[in-house]
């Protein structure tokens, strides 16, 4: 038995099929096929994936063009439930699988954690965000949905501009210059170099949910050869976060390329 507790509701989600199996996780992602170089567009679908590797949970993932009810992606289906947003997710599986996030870490520790994994997720994601969807959409379109038309690739692109745009404005990273939002992430990826130093994981010998979300992050960096500022300081000057994320692939998901340490184009 996987550990899981019964969470049947009395109605199972619209999206929950009759061939799917009790007590494992069918993790909802925008379609695979949107991405080039990054094995997904969404650093949270590949930091959920990362984190249910490795902590050895049943899962499978599903291309799904669909969102939850909170217009959220990636979200999960378990025992036909919905649970939406990364974040929540983990917490409601670490209950039900009794994981521990943090495993083996003091409250100073964990501390230090999450607001790595909240400067990750709510802040470092918002120039490449701004650079990809709003500055450089056409150099982007050779990174997304490969498999259509390059101007239809465009067309797509064009209708999330503004909407990302105006999102970067209310966070209030969108108020600034362009060279201004690029060294904020810049910043962002030396703190995160700086504190990795030599060990093998983000906390130390055992990963955790923050590297997942490292990871998640800086894959749109890194497997995305544009001409990013963020990507050319992370390969010019921080060789260690590099040697971290070839660690993570080649312990848990051996799909993802290897990296060359100096390599930015």
């Amino acid at each position: 038995m996987s550990g899981a507790e019964d969470t049947s509701p009395n109605e199972p989600h619209p999206q929950w099929k009759p061939e799917y199996k009790r007590d494992h996780v069918y993790l909802h992602v925008i379609p695979r096929d949107r991405a080039k170089g990054a094995l997904n567009i969404s650093p949270f679908a590949i930091k959920l994936e990362f984190w249910l590797r490795i902590n050895k949970i049943p899962f499978e993932t599903i291309d799904s063009e669909q969102f939850s009810s909170k217009k959220q992606s990636p979200f999960i289906l378990f025992n036909g439930e919905e649970i939406p947003d990364s974040n929540f997710i983990v917490e409601f599986l670490c209950k039900k699988f009794k994981k521990d996030p943090y495993p083996g870490l003091g409250p100073i520790e964990r501390a230090t954690s999450r607001a790595f994994l909240k400067m990750t997720e709510e802040n470092m994601t918002w120039p490449i965000f701004v650079y990809r969807y709003v500055e450089h959409t056409d150099e982007y379109a050779d990174y997304f949905f490969p498999t259509v038309p390059r101007e239809q690739r465009l067309k797509i692109l064009e209708t999330l501009t503004d909407w990302v745009g105006k999102r970067a404005y209310g966070h209030g990273i969108g108020r600034h210059a362009s060279a201004d939002i690029q060294k904020i992430g810049c910043d962002d990826i030396q703190a995160i170099s700086d504190y990795l130093a030599d060990k093998n994981f983000i906390m130390g010998d055992t990963p955790s949910l923050v590297d997942c979300s490292v990871f998640g992050v800086l894959s749109q960096v890194a497997y995305v050869p544009m001409k990013y500022p963020m990507r050319i300081y992370l390969f010019d000057k921080c060789p260690n976060i590099i040697r971290f994320l070839n660690r993570m692939r080649d312990n848990y998901w051996p799909e993802w390329p290897r990296l060359e340490e100096s390599k930015t184009e």
